[in-house]
């Protein structure tokens, strides 16, 4: 274990205790650890704060790389470096060794981590793997503007970013809602952002899912993980099919009240005709 007193895991929670023990003991040793919490009612603030953790509650608008929440974050850390991270993610060994390693090395001021998805408790090797800057000095990334499901912008040369090597490093992500779970998280996230979004198209709808498909459940490996990996890459293109139609409904004004007007033309006209 490598301690770097540069560094700050920043981890952001709400109703964690069942899960946030293992990522404290994960974590703890290695860096500083920041408990980002979102007026949790259960016990979270209290397992982090026994395993020396320091808790910060701020209630989020919803998603947490809003401009804002990030400025607020910075400010907050006292370190120089920024892990951003959450309660369903944890690191192997070589992982943390080879974020240590590269911060102490002075020769970078972002690092660049893949993220890698475990469904139903089966590694989906490839499938919807992200990748994104992670682990950041704070003036390194700009989050002006930053739009939800994404992680700002480097304002460093592309000589100081290191891309750790997605195949032996990256974050493991533990998925354990149900089906019944994620369609109200789905609704959450798709709500914030069709807001931001444009309508493009059928046709480019159609080619985004077919490729999606192929692209995570063959060539990313989502079929290794059997069922599991189809109904995770299932519900990630159901996330798009949602925020499409979303993003339709509100470039064309269609809520409940206007699609009832639609409607109730259609019935006039089948009375008119009846009357005649």
């Amino acid at each position: 274990m490598k301690f770097c007193n540069k560094l700050t895991f920043v981890i952001f929670t709400f109703n964690e205790e069942k899960r946030i023990e293992r990522v404290l003991r994960n974590l703890t040793g290695w860096g500083h650890v920041l408990i980002v919490d979102n007026h949790s009612t259960d016990a979270t603030s209290e397992i982090a704060e026994k395993y020396g953790a320091t808790v910060f509650s701020n209630k989020n608008v919803g998603w947490v790389e809003d401009e804002e929440t990030v400025a607020l974050i910075k400010r907050t850390v006292q370190t120089p470096w920024i892990y951003w991270g959450f309660a369903d993610e944890m690191l192997d060994e070589q992982t943390l060794i080879g974020i240590v390693d590269t911060i102490e090395s002075n020769k970078y001021k972002i690092i660049s981590l893949a993220r890698k998805n475990f469904y139903y408790g089966k590694f989906c090797h490839d499938a919807y793997a992200d990748r994104i800057n992670r682990v950041f000095e704070k003036d390194a990334l700009d989050f002006t503007g930053n739009k939800i499901h994404s992680f700002g912008r480097a304002v460093v040369p592309e000589s100081e970013i290191y891309y750790m090597d997605a195949r032996k490093f990256y974050v493991r992500h533990f998925i354990s809602n149900t089906a019944k779970i994620y369609i109200a998280t789905i609704d959450r996230y798709t709500d914030i952002q069709s807001q931001r979004n444009d309508f493009s198209g059928s046709f480019k709808l159609f080619a985004r899912l077919g490729k999606a498909f192929l692209k995570n459940y063959f060539f990313d490996g989502g079929y290794k993980a059997g069922m599991p990996g189809l109904f995770f890459v299932l519900q990630m293109m159901y996330y798009q099919c949602i925020l499409s139609m979303k993003t339709y409904e509100r470039q064309f004004f269609l809520d409940v009240n206007n699609i009832e007007k639609i409607n109730n033309e259609e019935r006039e006209s089948i009375l008119q005709q009846q009357n005649k």
